[in-house]
C-alpha cells in the first residue's frame, strides 16, 4: 500500500536529525553576477544573465544557490531555495512533507527558539516555516537552541509577508551594512517596494495570524498521528 502519510522521513546525521531546509556543505553559496537594471518600477538588482522566471518570485530577485543535497549539513545554515518552498507551500521544515491536512481543525504549527520564555505573538514576522507536532517534538529534544527553550502556537492563517535578504546600492552595488539580526539579513516588506528592488532575497517572511500558543506538544503530536491514520 502507498504511504500517504504527510509525515516524511527525517534525514539523520551522525545521530542528528538534520531539518529539511537546513544547508549542507555541498550547497556553498556561488558569486552571484549582479547587475544594475532598469524595471517596471525603475532602476534595481539584477542578474546580468537573470531568467526572470527562475530567479524571480513574489516580485524579488533570489539568491542563486544548488539544491543538491550532500557533504555535511551545517545546522546554522538555511537553504535559500528550500526555505521559500517550505514557507510558501507550508511544508514541514524537519520532514519537508506539508503540514496541511495534518489537523481537522486546518490550523498550522509553529516553533520557534525562546529561551527568555516570550510566546509567539499575534501578527509576528517569521522567516520559520511550519512543523509537524510529531516533528517539533523531534526538533525540541535534539535542536540546541530549541533545548534551552520553546514556544510554539496554532496559527489559524499565514499570508506572505515580504522577504529577508542583502541590500544593495541600486548604482554602485555596493552592500548596505548587514542589520544587526543574527541572519545579518534585512526584512523587507513587499509594500516596501524601492528597497525590494535593491534586495538579493534568501529567506520567504510571513505574518502568524489567528495565534493559540500551545505548551504540550505531546498531545499535539498524539492528535496528529490520530488525524493522519483516519485519514489514510
Amino acid at each position: 500500500m502507498t504511504d500517504t502519510s504527510p509525515i516524511r522521513p527525517v534525514r539523520y546525521w551522525d545521530g542528528t536529525p538534520v531539518p529539511f531546509i537546513t544547508a549542507w556543505s555541498k550547497e556553498a553559496v556561488p558569486p552571484q553576477p549582479l547587475a544594475v537594471i532598469e524595471g517596471r518600477g525603475g532602476v534595481g538588482l539584477g542578474f546580468r544573465d537573470e531568467i526572470s522566471h527562475i530567479d524571480r518570485r513574489y516580485g524579488a530577485l533570489w539568491m542563486r544557490m544548488p539544491a543538491t543535497r550532500g557533504g555535511q549539513p551545517e545546522l546554522e545554515r538555511v537553504h535559500a531555495l528550500r526555505q521559500p518552498q517550505a514557507m510558501s507551500r507550508l511544508l514541514c521544515q524537519v520532514c519537508g512533507g506539508p503540514t496541511v491536512g495534518s489537523r481537522l481543525d486546518e490550523r498550522t504549527l509553529f516553533l520557534a527558539a525562546s529561551a527568555d520564555g516570550r510566546p509567539i505573538g499575534e501578527g509576528e514576522v517569521t522567516a520559520s516555516p511550519p512543523v509537524h507536532a510529531v516533528c517539533a517534538r523531534l526538533a525540541v529534544e535534539h535542536c540546541r537552541p530549541l533545548r534551552r527553550g520553546w514556544t510554539a502556537a496554532l496559527v489559524q492563517y499565514v499570508p506572505i509577508w515580504g522577504v529577508a535578504g542583502l541590500v544593495y546600492d541600486p548604482v554602485t552595488l555596493t552592500p548596505f551594512p548587514r542589520s544587526s539580526s543574527r541572519t545579518g539579513l534585512h526584512d523587507i516588506a513587499f509594500t516596501d517596494t524601492v528597497r525590494l528592488r535593491c534586495t538579493l532575497a534568501a529567506r520567504l517572511l510571513v505574518t502568524l495570524e489567528g495565534v493559540t500558543p500551545v505548551t504540550d506538544l505531546d498531545a499535539l503530536a498524539d492528535e496528529e498521528t490520530a488525524v493522519i491514520r483516519a485519514v489514510r
